[in-house]
């Protein structure tokens, strides 16, 4: 009997094994596949001298995408852009063609991208028309004290206020439209450490150089992966651990910790 069961046993794994392995290469072999169409949002600084344009860039997120997957023949309608694989990200990264001439990015305007997949010893041809838009609303209000900036935040990563913030503890409260969440708010000081408050907290902004408001959006982008450990975030300088969190900076111009 012992020896009855240790074949049905063995009979059995190897079934298993069977049943699995064409399920296994149907898995691998999966097609990548991208958004026919894509919309990129650009954030822009606002300063004392107003708006500064910025450079168009963003993410094209592509299903079935191998880690081990090499971008190649990229075709682009409007020469200022490329693309090329994001580390650490199951998307092909949109950027400016050429570093040593940066292009300004305008609203509405658009290319269509070509690029080839290479994986899994196959090529893909695959294409996305991309439409550059300024950034929409994040922000219902950003009331510091009885000041609400969110209509000047509107489309911006940063705003300078021309003056110095409060000197009195006043309160900061930020709201969010639809699919966005506050994560942090964090004060700068002139020559000391950042301090984190809780929203709708009082704090005093004697000595304050900026507002940090950190955030993330709620609904992901089709196809998006969380990323590897090859990925490496970066926001106007400051870091994220994915590209659904950003950041958004108040600075008074009159206590800024250095020449602008």
């Amino acid at each position: 009997m012992k020896k009855t069961r240790n074949i049905l046993v063995s009979l059995l794994a190897c079934l298993f094994v069977i049943l699995a392995a064409p399920t296994a290469v149907s898995a691998a072999a999966k097609a990548p596949q991208c958004p026919k169409k894509q919309t990129l949002e650009f954030y822009r600084a606002h300063t004392s001298r107003g708006e500064v344009p910025t450079a168009g860039d963003g993410y094209i997120y592509i299903k079935n995408l191998s880690r081990s997957a090499v971008i190649t023949n990229v075709k682009s309608s409007n020469k200022y852009y490329t693309a090329s694989k994001a580390a650490g990200l199951n998307a092909v990264y949109v950027t400016t063609s050429d570093y040593n001439s940066i292009h300004d990015v305008e609203d509405g305007e658009k290319t269509k991208l070509r690029f080839t997949v290479k994986q899994n010893g196959k090529s893909y041809n695959l294409s996305c028309a991309v439409t550059f838009k300024k950034h929409s609303r994040v922000f219902k209000s950003v009331k510091i004290g009885s000041k609400n900036y969110a209509a000047l935040a509107k489309g911006h990563w940063t705003v300078r206020d021309k003056g110095t913030a409060p000197k009195s503890k006043v309160k900061i409260t930020v709201k969010t439209v639809k699919n966005y969440k506050v994560d942090s708010i964090e004060i700068c000081y002139k020559n000391n450490k950042p301090k984190k408050i809780k929203n709708g907290g009082k704090v005093s902004l004697k000595n304050a150089a900026a507002i940090y408001i950190n955030y993330h959006i709620t609904a992901k982008p089709k196809y998006y992966k969380k990323p590897t450990a090859g990925y490496r975030g970066y926001f106007f300088g400051g870091t994220v651990k994915s590209p659904l969190y950003e950041s958004f900076y108040l600075e008074y111009e009159g206590n800024m910790l250095a020449p602008q």
